[in-house]
């Protein structure tokens, strides 16, 4: 009786266990197709058409088996990808590790779902565009890491051109022309770098490559020698970066050159106030210009040359002098200025008296010389040229035209020669060498004199038509202007001298004379005639002056 209720009792158990553990397998078995899938799908693996699972096979009657586990694949970065699901699963999944960059793992989802899809479907060609993409993305990629942009451009290119909005290949991309532009910079190729950088800042803009793209067009516009061109870098600049100052200073001094290129221009055609208008434009662009202030220098030198050659036309001899000496000390070598003041320090000589001496007293057994210059006097021995400083009396000046120079009585004990006399062409200077008879050194006396002419004259001869013709003649130089103002006649003649005097004229038949002004310090001596020649005449003037005497 016992055993018979024992084994009824282990069968009851037994039959409870197998109850339990077919409950448990049926509350196990959705969460073990989620984990099959390791990438948090719930697609469940298709249903097994095993005869062992089916219930007519050999198995006992209500024993069940547990399901097969799909069989996966370990991706190299340790993604597991399970086999037999359907081509969106792997599409989708490998659209999400494409997003995370992980292209190794993404490409064998996707080459796995073209191998589970129909080949005609629109998702076959998906998953084959996808495939060929995440490929040229590894690629890429390890060109990159390589260092080997340029390679991995064209991988990236290739990208795009199947997927023209991939942002993950438009950001490779983008590193990718970036490090060729740094590159490019860093040789100064400066078109090279600014097109990748161009191109990079379009596919993936960031503030570093707006950066680097500003300093590459910094180095272009440097390097232009088109001003236009250089502005247009400029402006460009601006346009990125609003405060770049490098920009800003250089738009303006790209600016104040082309100011200067037209002020050349303009003063080359003799247009001085233009030239100094643009000058002054450039230096308020850029005050350090040096070019700007030289050519500003030298526009108001020529417009000061312009206002002494108009004073010169109209006569007025001493603002033409102030004006001349102005330019000279921009132009110190300019013949022609020279020569006009030459010819105004005549005209503007003031009164001289009739004569003049010089006397020199010094005590030495050394020749020296001795140079009179107009008002001025200086010595130096002979031999070594060291200057002296003896006891000199002056009376009167050195006139600046020839005249009478000899020497007075000077100490018998000395040789006095006189070496150069004054005339025009050596500034009217005089030079006396003294050389001593005794070997000692003794108290040595020169005396020089001059004396100006007291008379002169005058005569001219011109075929004249009838007319108001006015003479000038001022030291030297003798001006005839004909009835319409125009200089028919310009010359050196004999020289009035710088004294009060008056001229005479001598009748000529025909011709009526009106003496407009007689020489005197008011009008820088000058004599004016007025001549009225009624009839066709062959004119002689003859004109004659003497001063005072002995």
């Amino acid at each position: 009786m016992v055993t018979i209720q024992l084994t009824a009792a282990c069968l009851s158990i037994k039959w409870l266990g197998r109850l339990l553990a077919t409950s448990a397998l049926g509350l196990l078995l959705p969460s073990q197709s989620i984990a099959f899938a390791q990438i948090g799908r719930s697609d469940t693996p298709p249903p097994s058409s095993s005869p062992a699972a089916s219930p007519s096979s050999g198995t006992a009657a209500g024993k069940r088996l547990p399901p097969r586990r799909p069989p996966t694949v370990k991706t190299p970065t340790g993604v597991m990808m399970p086999l037999g699901r359907s081509p969106e699963f792997y599409f989708e999944e490998g659209s999400e590790l494409f997003n995370k960059e992980d292209f190794v793992s993404a490409r064998m989802f996707f080459e796995q779902g073209g191998k589970v899809a129909r080949p005609k479907s629109e998702l076959a060609d998906a998953l084959n565009r996808r495939s060929e993409v995440t490929s040229h993305m590894v690629l890429g990629i390890q060109f990159e890491q390589q260092g080997s942009f340029s390679e991995a451009l064209s991988e990236y290119d290739k990208v795009l051109a199947l997927e023209p909005s991939n942002f993950l290949a438009k950001k490779h991309a983008g590193r990718a022309l970036k490090a060729l532009g740094t590159t490019a910079m860093a040789n100064q190729d400066w078109a090279a770098a600014i097109a990748a950088l161009d191109r990079s800042r379009e596919l993936a803009p960031d503030s570093a490559t707006d950066d680097a793209l500003v300093s590459a067009l910094l180095g272009l516009a440097q390097q232009q020698s088109d001003l236009s061109q250089a502005q247009e870098i400029y402006q460009r600049i601006l346009s990125i970066a609003p405060s770049n100052s490098e920009a800003r200073n250089g738009l303006r001094r790209t600016e104040a050159v082309t100011r200067i290129r037209r002020a050349e221009t303009a003063f080359q055609a003799g247009r001085y106030n233009e030239a100094r208008s643009e000058y002054e434009a450039a230096l308020s662009l850029d005050p350090s210009n040096a070019d700007a202030v030289a050519g500003k220098a030298k526009a108001e030198a020529y417009l000061t040359r312009l206002s002494a050659d108009a004073a010169y036309n109209q006569r007025d001899f001493r603002t033409a002098y102030a004006h001349y000496q102005k330019f000279k000390t921009f132009a110190p070598n300019d013949p022609q200025v020279t020569a006009r003041l030459d010819e105004l320090s005549v005209r503007l000589e003031p009164a001289l008296p009739l004569r003049g001496s010089l006397t020199y007293k010094f005590k030495t057994a050394s020749p020296f010389r001795i140079r009179l210059q107009r008002d001025q006097v200086t010595s130096a021995l002979l031999d070594s040229e060291q200057p002296i400083e003896p006891e000199v009396k002056l009376q009167g000046r050195l006139p600046a035209q020839d005249a009478l120079f000899r020497l007075g009585k000077s100490s018998p004990n000395v040789t006095v020669r006189i070496t150069m006399m004054p005339s025009a062409a050596n500034d009217y200077t005089a030079e006396l060498v003294a050389t001593p008879k005794n070997p000692r050194s003794e108290d040595i006396t020169v005396v020089a004199e001059w004396t100006l002419p007291t008379k002169g004259l005058l005569q001219w001869t011109k075929q004249l038509q009838p007319g108001l013709y006015r003479v000038y003649w001022q030291g030297p130089y003798f001006e005839v202007f004909d009835p319409a103002g125009v200089c028919i006649e310009s010359g050196v003649q004999s020289r009035l001298p710088r004294q009060p005097l008056v001229v005479k004229v001598k009748p000529v038949k025909g011709v009526t004379f009106q003496i407009a002004e007689q020489p005197k310090p008011e009008n820088n001596f000058t004599f004016a005639l007025n001549l009225a020649v009624t009839t066709p005449t062959n004119l002689l003037l003859d004109l004659s002056w003497a001063v005072g005497g002995k």
